[in-house]
């Protein structure tokens, strides 16, 4: 039976995976593998998947939108950035109950808040909430300039420790002022003792980078919005997803018909608002090109931002990537190299061997 000494964290088998482990963490990794199998079938899958769908990290600049802001205790830090919003803004709330309602929603783990769900508290309330990933220092001292209220997530250790430190975004923080003079930030951080904190703007600029520069900035509601849509310019598509990017327009065409029928509306030569009137009411086949072009661009800019945000697409048929995948799977013996220390089989995704621990040289071995 596996017990708790065992356990490690999802944030280090990633790490792990991406071969960013000190010796310590690694012989950790390593102990953890020997006692669960299902940890161990888990890396071994990732790291073939990764040699067979050809990963290269550097090629494209994902998000961390699932990253987890979980320091201070019980992993509230985004929840306890909220309630200081909230008492700004003159609405005191039990912090126990909005816990419980970020749990409830789906908005909280037991490894802390997603950087996609921080600030839903505080729509819940009717503030108005704008996110957006790639903000400056200038986008901080603008918001704060008109009234709103800002947070950011940042990795801890670079903002209270002069140590390099893994790229962890990983804590949320409110911040309350720019001192331009001094070149300082006035922050409140509620893993600190004090209700403000003052931290130099290059450490906070370090910190933020981690979380590409993920900004949450909070207001009344008062009719305007700015939307900041996540940007997918660097993505780029092969042929081989035109067709999915049809069936996507497509059905979303049928969607938005569907719920139109389901309201009363019906098709119309024109559109009349007030008998429910509607010329798009027709199959995806019989619109124009142009309409179907913004079917198409959504499809687009949908897949774009599922790989943006770090995800893959794997066509699952009889296509040559798929059937190398499923020879990497089931463990075809010409895909395998053996680790020079100990023989057993590796593959050339793997930074280091699994069984032994030893640090994979590929240069040596081809």
């Amino acid at each position: 039976m596996q017990t708790n000494r065992f356990k490690i964290s999802d944030e280090l088998v990633d790490r792990y995976l991406d071969g960013d482990v000190t010796p310590e963490e690694l012989a950790q990794v390593l102990e953890a593998i020997q006692h669960d199998e299902e940890l161990k079938e888990f890396i071994v899958t990732m790291q073939r998947m990764d040699e067979a769908l050809g990963v290269q990290e550097d090629e494209v600049e994902t998000l961390p939108m699932a990253e987890r802001a979980g320091i201070s205790e019980g992993n509230l830090c985004d929840v306890l950035c909220e309630e200081y919003i909230l008492k700004r803004k003159g609405i005191n709330i039990d912090p126990n109950l909005l816990s419980e309602a970020a749990r409830d929603n789906k908005w909280l783990y037991d490894q802390g808040t997603p950087l996609h769900s921080m600030g839903r508290l505080l729509e819940k309330e009717k503030l108005q909430v704008e996110r957006k990933y790639k903000a400056t220092l200038e986008d901080i001292v603008n918001a704060i300039a008109t009234g709103h209220d800002v947070m950011v997530v940042v990795n801890y250790n670079k903002l209270t420790t002069v140590t390099e430190a893994y790229k962890e975004p990983n804590h949320a923080i409110v911040v309350i002022d720019y001192l331009p003079k001094e070149r300082k930030l006035r922050i409140h951080d509620p893993a600190s003792y004090d209700d403000c904190d003052i931290v130099d703007e290059s450490v906070f600029m370090n910190a933020w980078g981690d979380s590409t520069n993920y900004l949450v900035t909070v207001k009344m509601p008062d009719g305007s919005y700015n939307p900041q849509p996540i940007v997918v310019d660097d993505i780029e598509l092969d042929e081989d997803l035109l067709e999915l990017r049809e069936a996507i327009a497509e059905n979303a065409h049928d969607v938005w018909a569907r719920q139109r029928m389901n309201e009363g509306w019906t098709y119309g030569s024109q559109r009349d608002d007030e008998k429910m009137h509607h010329p798009d009411l027709i199959p995806y086949a019989q619109l124009t090109e142009g309409e179907k072009e913004y079917d198409r661009q959504m499809a687009f800019n949908t897949i774009k931002l599922v790989i943006k945000l770090g995800y893959d697409l794997i066509k699952n048929d009889h296509t040559e990537l798929h059937q190398q995948l499923l020879r990497r799977m089931r463990g075809n013996k010409s895909d395998q190299h053996y680790c020079p220390q100990c023989n057993q089989p590796i593959f050339k995704s793997q930074v280091f061997c699994e069984h032994c621990g030893r640090p994979i040289t590929w240069k040596d071995l081809i």
